[in-house]
């Protein structure tokens, strides 16, 4: 039986790697790396490498406390992805984290309980149907707000009919998503206790801010010790894949009014490279 390592009371950390303290989408070495990727940057290892959101990275699961940069984080990932011309949908039932993103082409916002429950059904049932045929539809990179909206999956049903909680639907999605093009974000501060027993099917990849020992083991890493590093910080991520690599990234950063020019921007090019 193997135990998450620990180390020896009193004992100062290892030293941790040398992770950028700071990484910008839009300038310098986060822009280079970006650039030099077809798939959307999470951000820079140690070693100054781009570390990307692949669609072989399957689902992933970000883990985090309030305030350690999950919303900066999708916000990132979604506005590459409809810079690559990928349809994004942003489920936020608080519905004040991604202005960047509303009234956008390719962009589905969901921010209302009744209304994220019967998308989400539609979606499992779009990825039911693409995964039997075998024929993947456009990507689609699906981001889940933390605040609020985990509640709203756990709790909401759509009408009084018997079809499940919205976790239901989502975790439908998580199974039949990738075959279908469909890759779930899915960020919350702890992991709901409906999808722990399912964690190490449905999510390849796991991004963990200033996890605890419960974090760390409930994200289905039990097997894994949870390694020494730089001090937490918002941005700063355990990256973990689903073989065990484990890694810690910067997260690269792009501003709301940023993000908004550039997903302007993205949608423009994209519509005109089309004509």
């Amino acid at each position: 039986m193997r135990f998450l390592a620990r180390r020896t009371p009193g004992t100062p950390p290892a030293p941790g790697p040398a992770v950028p303290m700071d990484v910008q989408l839009t300038s310098g070495a986060g822009r280079t790396a970006a650039r030099g990727s077809e798939h959307p940057l999470i951000g820079l290892d140690a070693d100054g490498n781009g570390v990307h959101l692949t669609p072989g990275d399957g689902h992933v699961l970000t883990v985090a406390p309030p305030g350690t940069g999950t919303t900066e984080l999708l916000r990132t990932l979604g506005v590459q992805a409809l810079a690559a011309g990928h349809h994004l949908d942003i489920l936020d039932v608080h519905h004040v984290e991604h202005a960047w993103a509303r009234g956008l082409e390719r962009v589905t916002y969901v921010d209302d309980p009744d209304q994220l429950h019967r998308h989400l059904l539609g979606l499992a049932h779009q990825a039911r149907n693409r995964a039997m045929k075998g024929r993947p539809g456009p990507r689609r990179l699906l981001l889940v707000e933390s605040d609020g909206t985990t509640t709203a999956l756990l709790d909401h049903q759509a009408d009084p009919r018997p079809n499940g909680v919205a976790l239901d639907a989502l975790t439908a999605v998580l199974a039949h998503g990738r075959p279908a093009g469909i890759q779930v974000v899915l960020a919350c501060r702890e992991l709901p206790g409906a999808l722990r027993h399912l964690t190490r099917d449905l999510f390849s990849t796991r991004l963990l801010n200033a996890p605890s020992e419960r974090t760390w083991i409930s994200a289905g890493l039990s097997g894994l010790p949870m390694p020494d590093g730089p001090a937490p910080r918002p941005g700063l991520w355990h990256h973990v894949t689903r073989d065990g690599a484990h890694r810690f990234v910067q997260a690269a950063r792009i501003s709301q009014h940023t993000a908004a020019d550039f997903a302007r921007l993205a949608a423009r090019t994209t519509k005109e490279s089309h004509r």
